[in-house]
């Protein structure tokens, strides 16, 4: 009888033990244990996908092109928060059942707040009344000058006559519409004043300009004071 080399002894050896092995593992062990071999062969990455543009949508416009909000068919939204006409809330109401149920020869649907979650904002509006307030705001702007703040400067020591004339010069820029701004200074070479005076020249300045609004109560820079006054709305 032939003898093996130690070398392919072991080798005989090894090869029974691997095949006993995979005939006593349960479910084909054997043909587990060649697909676990198989899984660890190296594969080729496969390709990437090709990005998708996100696409961002376009924001809504909350007013038309005149300035005015929304109104009726053009309410973008297709739910909205409704306020009728007792100002009761009804919250994620259909635009088009909404237009359905009140008198369209009446009543105006308006978008009154068109960034409210989780609706836009929408109430009834009686035509009328809505046309005559439109109107009366679009007069009020044409009319209306545009506020300007203008100055007037006097000293402390001020006579009465001077007052009353720079005092008149502020009524007829606020009865415009401006704003005015009074300071009271010190000028150069007049005597100084002291703070009872000063007390005194601003009360005499308020009470003469007591038809108007005082915007700004009198502050003092140093010497100097400042107020400013407005035309009473």
């Amino acid at each position: 009888m032939l003898s093996l080399k130690p070398t392919l002894r072991l080798f005989c050896r090894v090869t029974r033990n691997y095949n006993t092995l995979a005939q006593t593992l349960p479910g084909g062990g054997g043909a587990s244990l060649q697909r676990q071999r198989q899984s660890t062969a190296f594969r080729p990455p496969q390709p990437l996908a090709p990005l998708q543009q996100q696409q961002h949508s376009k924001p809504t416009q909350s007013k038309t092109s005149s300035g005015r909000s929304r109104r009726d068919e053009e309410i973008s939204s297709r739910f909205i928060t409704f306020v009728d006409e007792q100002g009761e809330a009804h919250s994620r109401c259909r635009v088009q059942d909404v237009l359905n149920q009140f008198d369209r020869s009446r009543y105006f649907l308006v978008e009154v707040d068109p960034s409210a979650k989780p609706n836009p904002v929408c109430r009834l509006f009686d035509k009328k009344a809505l046309f005559e307030k439109e109107k009366q705001s679009k007069k009020k702007k044409q009319t209306s000058p545009e506020s300007v703040l203008k100055e007037i400067v006097f000293g402390w020591n001020v006579s009465s006559h001077d007052m009353e004339h720079k005092l008149n010069k502020a009524i007829q820029f606020l009865d415009k519409g401006n704003k005015v701004k009074l300071d009271i200074v010190y000028k150069r070479g007049q005597k100084r004043v002291d703070k009872e005076t000063q007390q005194e020249v601003i009360s005499t300045v308020a009470g003469l300009m007591e038809d108007y609004k005082l915007a700004k109560q009198p502050a003092f820079n140093g010497q100097n004071c400042s107020m400013q006054f407005e035309r009473k709305q």
